[in-house]
């Protein structure tokens, strides 16, 4: 199975960055229904591919596309904006942003002490 590129990636970011408004203050309800006919074409491009563990959506921008489909879909505000379909289709990816998020927190280094600090004295 083919995986996704770190083009593909990129522009899954650039997806979330315009759902946020490429802030992190939330959703931008007059981008929303265009950015999510974003996510529906990079998610109908991506769903039959595994996930890159080289490369991550949030090495571009703070938000995975997890959190933006989660937020979407738990906002009243933002579900009004779209039309059925673009909610469905939402419902439908959101599995897919769900794997995938946890497949990049497991590609996280743990963080503790490390070598380094072990060997040095003090």
């Amino acid at each position: 199975m083919a995986q996704m590129s770190e083009e593909l990636i990129e522009q899954w970011a650039d997806a979330t960055a315009e759902i946020y408004n490429e802030s992190l203050t939330g959703i931008n309800l007059s981008r929303l229904p265009d950015a999510v006919e974003q996510y529906i074409d990079l998610f109908s491009q991506s769903e039959d591919l595994t996930f890159n563990a080289e490369s991550s959506p949030t090495d571009y921008f703070e938000h995975h596309p997890f959190s933006a489909v989660t937020a979407i879909l738990n906002s009243p505000d933002a579900l009004e904006v779209l039309d059925s379909d673009a909610q469905d289709s939402l419902d439908a990816m959101a599995d897919f942003t769900e794997a995938w998020y946890n497949f990049d927190q497991e590609q996280e280094p743990e963080l503790g002490i490390s070598e380094a600090d072990d060997e040095e004295d003090w």
